[in-house]
C-alpha cells in the first residue's frame, strides 16, 4: 500500500469509512458543478468509489484518499485518474469544503507530481480544468502547467494544463 505523506498531510489508500463523506461531496451539486457528470447519486458514488480503490489494484496507481494529519478527517482526493478514455494519466485533485482554502490541493498535487516523476518515471503529467473553475486553473498555474489546447471531454468543455518536467 503506497502512501504519501507532506508536512500537513497523508495521501492514502482508501477505506470503506470514507465513503459517506466522499459520497456527500459527489450529491452536492455546488461542489460538482465542474466534475465530470455534476451531482451523482448514491449509486454512482459508489460506482466512483469503487472505481478508485480498483484503478490501484488493476494500474497500481490512483487516486489518494487525502488526509490531513492535524485531525485525520478526510479532506478530498488527489492523484493519477486513468480512465480507459485517456490515453495518459490524468494529475487530478478536489478538495471538500471544509479543507478549502489552506493550500492542501498545491501541497497534495506538488507531492503527487513528485512521485509520478521520481518513482514512477512518468513523463509530464496533463491536468483538465473546466473553463470556469477559477480555483482548479489558478492551482494548475501555481503547479507550473500552461495551458496546451482546448477539448471536450464526456460532453463537457476543458482546457489541458500539461505540467512541467521536474528534475
Amino acid at each position: 500500500m503506497i502512501e504519501l505523506n507532506t508536512d500537513r498531510l497523508l495521501l492514502r489508500q482508501w477505506r470503506r469509512d470514507d465513503f459517506e463523506p466522499l459520497s456527500e461531496f459527489l450529491q452536492d451539486p455546488v461542489q460538482t458543478r465542474h466534475l465530470g457528470g455534476g451531482p451523482q447519486t448514491l449509486a454512482q458514488a459508489w460506482s466512483w468509489f469503487c472505481g478508485a480503490v480498483g484503478e490501484w489494484q488493476l494500474l497500481s496507481r490512483g487516486m489518494f484518499a487525502v488526509e490531513a494529519k492535524d485531525n485525520q478527517a478526510l479532506a478530498g482526493w488527489c492523484g493519477l485518474w486513468q480512465p480507459i478514455d485517456l490515453d495518459e494519466p490524468e494529475l487530478a485533485w478536489s478538495l471538500f469544503p471544509s479543507a478549502q482554502g489552506q493550500g492542501y490541493a498545491t501541497e497534495a498535487a506538488q507531492r503527487v507530481q513528485h512521485w509520478a516523476a521520481f518513482d514512477l518515471k512518468l513523463p509530464p503529467l496533463f491536468s483538465f480544468g473546466h473553463p470556469d473553475n477559477t480555483a482548479s486553473r489558478a492551482l494548475a498555474e501555481r503547479l507550473g502547467a500552461e495551458i496546451e489546447s482546448e477539448t471536450t471531454f464526456r460532453g463537457r468543455p476543458r482546457l489541458v494544463y500539461r505540467h512541467r518536467q521536474l528534475s
